[in-house]
């Protein structure tokens, strides 16, 4: 096993060193080098495409007590995000999973379920907050081009070693995949820490927030198996932010 895992080591570095020679863009707010390869257009097409798809599929809920706060925590975010003409749309869908989502070009959903654990605005602002961080910094094709550049370094190493594609894509899920979700999902927290701030609504129910999560409890897989933080390491990074969220705050034009 370990021989194998000797040989794979090189690829998998290729694999990285492609990344960091074709990053071409920064993230905002953190100003992370990023690869992404799929045209802006295209991923905004696919996004809308997506997005239809699920109002369609699912309900959508018409109900003012979840489409009012809904609409308008999402125009504040969207005026400060530094994209304000991007298409933002922000829809309540009939779910109840506490959960939301951000498709590429300013699609937003936030399900019905969200409201049992985001009890305030600012909390629920938080949520929103992140998905427009997804959104603005174009997580999505920076996903799918990672992807693509693991499955090509997948398919060169099965060409050498037929027998140690499995191996290769097991070992390019835990060193590569998982963990660059990850960091992601503690990009757009920090982003959307910001973005809140700036938009009026106190940074600090962020970390209420997560704690509400915490407390929720429910199942969840260690944290090198998953594609988030856990809601610990989550609380931790926010309030290594504050500060600097808190000063957002202060100067916010909502306030």
């Amino acid at each position: 096993m370990l021989n194998r895992l000797a040989l794979l080591r090189p690829a998998v570095a290729a694999v990285a060193l492609a990344m960091a020679v074709a990053a071409c863009t920064n993230a905002p707010v953190t100003g992370r080098r990023q690869l992404i390869l799929l045209p802006e257009s295209q991923a905004e097409q696919m996004g809308v495409e997506a997005y239809r798809k699920i109002k369609t599929e699912k309900g959508v809920s018409n109900d003012p007590r979840y489409t009012g706060p809904v609409n308008e925590i999402g125009r504040r975010i969207a005026e400060v995000s530094g994209q304000p003409g991007l298409p933002w749309e922000f829809t309540v869908f009939q779910d109840d999973e506490p959960n939301a989502f951000a498709l590429p070009g300013g699609k937003v959903g936030v399900n019905t379920g969200l409201f049992k654990v985001a009890r305030t605005d600012a909390q629920l602002a938080a949520v929103m907050a992140h998905e427009v961080g997804h959104a603005i910094a174009k997580h999505s094709a920076e996903r799918v081009s990672r992807q693509a550049l693991v499955q090509f370094g997948q398919q060169a190493l099965g060409a050498q070693f037929p027998a140690m594609t499995d191996l290769f894509a097991q070992a390019a899920t835990l060193g590569l995949i998982l963990p660059f979700t990850r960091d992601q999902e503690a990009e757009a927290d920090q982003i959307g820490l910001m973005l809140m701030a700036r938009a009026g609504y106190d940074p600090r129910a962020a970390v209420e927030l997560w704690r509400n999560f915490e407390a929720a409890g429910g199942s969840r897989p260690p944290e090198f198996l998953s594609t988030h933080p856990s809601p610990g390491s989550r609380i931790k990074n926010l309030q290594a932010q504050m500060p600097k969220a808190l000063a957002e705050y202060e100067r916010s034009r909502y306030r």
